[in-house]
């Protein structure tokens, strides 16, 4: 594969684009999604993620697309384990729980995407945890891999992947950031309607830095020229 940062791309495209196609859809058809005329998503906080693509047609293409999607995500971080071995920036070790650790978010993805949707308490619990296992393994991953950049941005690849290194650990520390206000804010917001605007605004920035940060690390191993033939073929 001459070309495997393309994975990467579309894995962090793939979010980017189907969750608002999927929620525009939704809203074209005059779904119940949205109670507030004119609402913005995410600056204001009217519905989740979940919620905007969860029935009515867009959940078909969230379905369609999400899960060709975490297959592509789970070999993004096999590529990514290869690609620091490659640079030797971290130990075999490491690489490899970075990849476990994006690898089990990625196929919790699968099990979210499968059962949005669907009625009963079993697959309300599926759903539950499928996204948080998929949004906590993955900030997880991409934090680790920060981990072992942000320490050799100036060493790795010439100091080429400075920029990109500094780009990618600033998208990881907003997830971070994010995910601390996520835990506060229910004790400096009393209005447990404003708690639930809040708690959606940041789960839409949440997912749109974490795609990005994909988009970041292809253009790494692109700027690398990483080769999956050069690794497999030894």
């Amino acid at each position: 594969m001459k070309r495997p940062h393309a994975i990467l791309i579309l894995s962090g495209l793939f979010p980017l684009l189907v969750v608002p196609l999927a929620y525009l859809v939704n809203l074209l058809e005059g779904g119940s999604l949205v109670s507030d005329s004119g609402c913005q998503s995410l600056l204001d906080g009217c519905v989740s993620i979940s919620r905007a693509v969860r029935s009515g047609p867009g959940l078909h293409i969230f379905r369609a697309v999400m899960l060709p999607c975490a297959v592509l995500t789970f070999f993004s971080w096999a590529l990514l384990r290869e690609w620091l071995h490659c640079l030797d920036a971290c130990s075999q070790r490491r690489a490899v729980v970075i990849f476990w650790l994006g690898a089990t978010g990625a196929l919790f993805l699968v099990l979210y995407a499968t059962w949005l949707g669907t009625e009963g308490e079993w697959y309300r619990w599926l759903r539950r945890y499928g996204v948080t296992v998929y949004f906590g393994g993955t900030a997880l991953a991409q934090l680790l891999t920060a981990a072992v950049l942000w320490p050799q941005r100036d060493a790795l690849a010439g100091g080429r992947l400075r920029r990109g290194i500094t780009v990618f650990t600033g998208l990881v520390a907003a997830q971070w950031l994010l995910g601390v206000l996520s835990v506060i804010k229910r004790l400096v917001v009393d209005d447990p309607y404003l708690v639930d605007r809040i708690e959606n605004t940041i789960e839409w920035a949440f997912g749109f830095c974490m795609a990005g940060a994909f988009l970041v690390l292809a253009w790494l191993l692109r700027r690398t020229r990483f080769s999956v033939s050069y690794r497999l073929g030894r």
